[in-house]
């Protein structure tokens, strides 16, 4: 078995609309070679593009979601045996996770059961021990299979808002290799906000998934977060969560339609596509959208003409949020020279 990029639960992730984002520039002939992906999310988007042998610029706020782009659709070399012999070292029975730890202390009992949280982060403190002796991406490499592998064991409905009030159960903590594919050109990378990244890049397409509602995606993917980045901070609450606010989005509060036009009003491509999920029926308030979807038209038809597609989408949510005929839609602003 190997990890796939795509093989992860996140909310909002665009992997079943694939072949709609293509379809839809096909038909309205949009002709490009390279693309900006500004809010990257799991990076399925990016990865389609690349696979198309698209120049891509790739961006994520989150440091963990960085990781998992260094280690997937960067051409930066590595060596297969020593990721694998790192792979069996971590899978093995002589591994020593017995002893308690930064990341057993802080999620046992809630996220994980201690066996497991004993495992993830023996396994973390080893890899950072012995990072001298890897290339860069066989970090990246080792270090996407262990949060993919956290994520899947995890007690949670898939995320990490909440865990579930039924006691973890011990699953077992086994790290897969990757599976990874050399592109024609190599994914430019970057973890940094999006409007303050926008008006340093130039390309043919912008592809714009910015999240908007009120849920913060660094308080769904905390515990990542804090495994990926290993600063060992003090969380709090019931949910466990660090301080966080330098890692929350403008697009999830009552700034996101202005935040949204700046953004627009940088963009240097000859298209913007724009993912938008329609939210506004959901039965919790903080799955409401913050930016009306008269503003996205708005806001896109001050650069350009703007066309809609319209899809039926499943809806994948925290468990509460029900969305009957959920639509997602895809706008598209051909830009006036």
């Amino acid at each position: 078995m190997t990890y796939k990029l795509s093989n992860r639960r996140y909310i909002g992730s665009k992997t079943s609309l694939l072949n709609n984002i293509l379809s839809f520039l096909e038909e309205e002939k949009i002709s490009f070679s390279s693309v900006a992906d500004l809010f990257a999310g799991t990076g399925v988007v990016s990865e389609c593009f690349l696979r198309l042998g698209k120049k891509v610029v790739i961006n994520d706020i989150l440091y963990s979601n960085y990781v998992c782009y260094n280690a997937w659709l960067s051409n930066l070399p590595f060596r297969n045996n020593v990721v694998q012999k790192f792979l069996d070292l971590y899978n093995s029975s002589s591994f020593d996770n017995s002893k308690v730890n930064y990341f057993s202390d802080t999620f046992s009992g809630t996220y994980f059961h201690m066996d497991d949280a004993c495992k993830i982060g023996s396994i973390r403190e080893h890899l950072e021990a012995h990072k001298c002796e890897l290339l860069e991406r066989e970090y990246y490499i080792l270090l996407a299979s262990l949060l993919y592998s956290t994520d899947k064991i995890a007690n949670t409905v898939g995320h990490f808002e909440s865990f579930l009030s039924a006691p973890p159960l011990s699953k077992g903590v086994n790290l897969q290799p990757l599976e990874i594919y050399k592109y024609k050109f190599p994914a430019r990378i970057y973890q940094q906000d999006a409007n303050l990244l926008a008006p340093a890049i130039q390309v043919d397409l912008v592809y714009l998934d910015p999240p908007y509602n009120a849920r913060q995606y660094i308080n769904f993917y905390h515990v990542l977060e804090n495994l990926a980045e290993w600063k060992k901070p003090e969380v709090y609450g019931k949910t466990l969560k660090m301080l966080r606010s330098h890692k929350k989005s403008n697009y999830s509060t009552s700034k996101a339609s202005l935040v949204f036009a700046d953004l627009v009003k940088q963009v240097s491509a000859k298209a913007i596509l724009v993912s938008y999920s329609n939210t506004y029926n959901a039965r919790s308030e903080a799955s409401n959208n913050k930016i009306a979807e008269r503003e996205i038209v708005d806001i896109l038809s001050t650069r350009g003409t703007v066309t809609k597609k319209e899809i039926p989408y499943r809806f994948f949510n925290s468990g509460k949020t029900f969305l009957k005929n959920h639509r997602e839609y895809l706008y598209l602003c051909k830009v006036d020279n």
